[in-house]
């Protein structure tokens, strides 16, 4: 990415938590020389300016700005190869188990081009029935970008809207392309064990006509 600035998200929804990993990858020789202009050990530096960029990143539930609470990160901050420094902080919220629209944004390094990214994995107990990162178009999907970099303005908003998913879908939690509707499959388990049942309810029905008709003296009514 050159000396451009990437900010990356990886989102994780489940009913009752959000969790946002938000990265900021730097050039090495950018945090180098930061850091030094301040008078600081480079590490200490970057790891102070990983925790500064988190009132950067906004989230917003139905409308309403969620307090985000502070989440376990592996390491604040830390070389990575090609030469570039990744920052990170983990930030976590309430969802409601029936879902909602959720809309994220990456308000870090406003006045500078920057490349973006984002990703969602999705629980089972949800479908993702509307977002910026792709689209469904008859069974197909479409202008997928997910997980993919992008350099244009718009990579800073990242939007989608769950519901709960229905008893017939499947309830395998995966990446969000996976879980949208329309691509969601089957519940095989499910629809097969109440297509099975009705197919007894429809037998039985049948065997007790057979038994009624017989029992009053009538011949088994033929098809």
């Amino acid at each position: 990415m050159g000396g451009m600035p990437g900010q990356r998200v990886e989102l994780s929804v489940e009913p009752g938590l959000i969790v946002v990993d938000y990265y900021a990858e730097l050039a090495a020789i950018r945090v180098l020389t930061e850091a030094r202009t301040a008078g600081v050990e480079s590490k200490e530096w970057a790891s102070a300016k990983a925790e500064s960029l988190r009132s950067g990143l906004r989230v917003r539930l139905d409308d309403v700005e969620l307090t985000l609470s502070p989440g376990p990160a592996e390491s604040a901050a830390r070389l990575r190869d090609g030469g570039f420094v990744e920052m990170h902080v983990r930030a976590e919220a309430p969802y409601p188990t029936d879902g909602g629209s959720v809309v994220v944004r990456l308000d870090n390094f406003p006045d500078e081009p920057c490349y973006y990214a984002a990703s969602i994995d999705v629980s089972g107990e949800f479908v993702v029935a509307d977002t910026n990162l792709a689209r469904v178009v008859d069974g197909a999907l479409r202008d997928n970008n997910h997980g993919a970099w992008r350099r244009n303005d718009d990579g800073r908003r990242v939007a989608f809207t769950l519901r709960p998913t229905r008893w017939w879908e499947s309830h395998r939690g995966a990446p969000l392309p996976e879980r949208m509707e329309g691509l969601v499959g089957w519940e095989v388990a499910r629809v097969g064990a109440v297509f099975g049942a009705g197919c007894a309810v429809v037998v039985a029905g049948a065997g007790w006509q057979r038994r009624r008709r017989l029992a009053r003296g009538l011949p088994p009514k033929r098809n």
